[in-house]
């Protein structure tokens, strides 16, 4: 008596799932999708769930192999000795076809197992575009673009590949480039493109991955099902590109791969006309920003347990708060409520840190630019992806320049293209007061002609070209007309020439562009020290000095090189407040350098 009833893969074939569709077989009961064709995965026969058992499927050829190398446990074969040499070798082919099976299971590319290996010679794939998916009716653009972002949002949260955020993909909605150019152009090794079509409740998905090297197809996948189904392709979606894309993940990045927000398609398709109208960190435009925080308000009023929604909604009102309507509180106290509701529901959400840091270092919280780093880092635990140029803008106002150009080229790295991080370069120098350095970044990413005004006029009072200086702010006058913000050049101008009563009249003009709710107050208020040190009223210098650091830019390196303070470097409320923030700043060195 031979009983054949043990499993030679190690594991209960009953337990095990498979898609119906194209009969591929898993053993990972975390998966619910299948890897190749995104179809929902079903119990094998025998399953003690009837309700998701394939039943009176018929059965494929591997199925057929596998039934006869594994009975139920009760089938015998009886073996005669006529029999033995046919069986024996019936045995060793089988055996043969099972580990060709078996091969085939373990080379599939899958989360869960082992997964796919560039091929010879070709470059480990590190950075990853999502375009928007290319809508057939330019109504459903959201849709495209919403499915991206929540592609995007998976893949980077797992920390092992650099994804391009939604905000530079987000111009390709709208364009004809194609997908290999628009991977060349982000600067990614690998880039998903598709197309979706919405018909009445049906939607089509088209995807396809591509490497960027040689054109070569590593994936691609058709996808036709209800609109309601729409989380199933971004779970599918996902998974196959981090498969694809040989990343060794772990439980839980596995299952943020999976991780749904929401199962209310209403609550969703609100939030994907959001985040198609949300473009985060440029978003300066009041009208704007509003009609944006009523999509996130009607996706919450669909599904009020729609942490995500809450966690974007406040980062929004955040926004205003800080650059759209700083002069308004509401939209602060809003931001607050509506971070903690994202926190009850959802405390690994990264996008709260973000908005608490955003709020910390502003009026409405106190400027507190220590607790805004700690945010700051916070988020980037839960999304190593994000928050680098944010906090680079503020180890540079914390003096901490190492650091800053740190997270700088960190976030170049993330999105070379990036209007938002190519701006916080000049602003890193423009902090620091390197007048040389700065201009030779302008002139490296905009070419040899100034581009900036108003900080071409900061670059030659800086540099002591007093006379050119003052032709510019003549020129800029004429070209904006007489309300143009050079409040500060002037004074400073003026300052510098010698005359300090006109000088001192231009400070209500600067206080009037930027007051304290103003998230650029500090800088009103280092200007205005500037001029009366500049003058020798070092009481009046340092008090304003004081305002700065107090306010956001607690910048002791430069306070201690700046020629314009070299006037009252030997007077002792200076030689005071110097002493207390190097004090300060040793202390932001000791707890952020580590």
């Amino acid at each position: 008596m031979l009983v054949l009833s043990d499993n030679p893969f190690g594991y209960s074939l009953e337990a095990m799932k498979q898609c119906p569709q194209c009969r591929r077989v898993y053993d990972d009961e975390t998966l619910k999708f299948c890897l190749d064709d995104g179809t929902s995965l079903l119990y094998g026969p025998g399953s003690n769930d009837p309700a998701t058992a394939l039943l009176n499927v018929p059965p494929s050829s591997e199925d057929v192999t596998r039934r006869h190398i594994t009975n139920q446990t009760e089938e015998t074969l009886t073996v005669t000795p006529k029999r033995k040499p046919i069986i024996f070798a019936a045995i060793a082919i089988l055996a043969v076809a099972v580990s060709f099976v078996a091969y085939r299971s373990l080379s599939t590319n899958s989360i869960s197992g082992n997964l796919l290996h560039n091929a010879a010679g070709e470059p480990p794939i590190h950075s990853l575009a999502v375009l928007p998916l290319k809508p057939l009716d330019a109504g459903d653009n959201y849709v495209g673009m919403g499915i991206a972002d929540a592609i995007i949002r998976r893949i980077s949260q797992t920390g092992q590949l650099i994804v391009r955020p939604t905000s530079a993909v987000r111009r390709y909605l709208n364009d004809d480039t194609d997908a290999l150019t628009a991977a060349k152009q982000l600067e990614t090794d690998a880039v998903l493109e598709g197309s979706v079509q919405r018909s009445d409740d049906r939607l089509r998905v088209n995807v396809n991955l591509l490497r960027t090297t040689d054109g070569v197809s590593l994936w691609n996948e058709s996808f036709d099902l209800k609109m309601t189904d729409i989380f199933s392709i971004q779970d599918s979606v996902s998974q196959q590109v981090a498969a694809r894309l040989s990343l060794k993940l772990d439980a839980p990045q596995q299952a943020g791969l999976k991780k749904r927000y929401t199962s209310n398609p209403i609550a969703y398709e609100y939030y994907q006309k959001a985040i198609y109208a949300f473009d985060q960190r440029l978003e300066e435009n009041k009208e704007k920003a509003l009609a944006t925080v009523e999509l996130f308000k009607k996706a919450i009023d669909a599904d009020p347990g729609y942490a995500l929604a809450h966690a974007q909604l406040a980062y929004a009102y955040a926004e205003l708060a800080t650059f759209s309507d700083p002069t308004d509180p509401q939209w602060a106290k809003l931001s607050s409520e509506e971070t903690d509701r994202a926190q009850q529901l959802d405390p690994q959400l990264a996008e709260i840190h973000l908005t608490r840091s955003l709020i910390a270092w502003s009026a409405y919280g106190g400027f507190q630019t220590k607790t805004a780093i700690r945010e700051l880092h916070q988020a980037q635990e839960l999304n190593p992806n994000i928050g680098h140029a944010e906090l680079a803008a503020l180890y540079g106002h914390a003096g901490l320049t190492e650091l800053a150009k740190t997270e700088l080229n960190k976030a170049t790295e993330i999105d070379p293209t990036s209007d938002f991080v190519k701006g916080q370069w000049l602003t890193f120098y423009w902090l620091s007061g390197q007048y040389d350095d700065w201009l030779v970044e302008n002139h490296r990413q905009y070419g040899p002609d100034i581009t900036f005004p108003e900080n071409s006029v900061w670059y030659l009072l800086g540099k002591r070209r007093i006379d050119e200086a003052e032709q510019r702010l003549s020129k800029i006058k004429q070209e904006q007309g007489p309300n143009a913000p050079l409040g500060s050049g002037e004074a400073i101008l003026s300052a510098l020439r010698g005359n300090f009563e006109a000088a001192e009249r231009a400070i209500p003009g600067i206080l009037k562009e930027r007051p304290v709710q103003n998230p650029n107050y500090h800088h009103a208020t280092f200007d205005i020290a500037c001029v009366y040190a500049l003058e020798g009223k070092s009481e009046e210098a340092v008090k304003w000095l004081q305002k700065t650091a107090d306010s956001g830019y607690p910048d002791y390196p430069r306070f201690e090189r700046d020629p314009y303070f070299d006037r009252i470097r030997q007077a002792p409320e200076f030689i005071q407040f110097m002493t207390a923030m190097k004090a300060e700043w040793e202390s932001y060195k000791l707890e952020f350098s580590q």
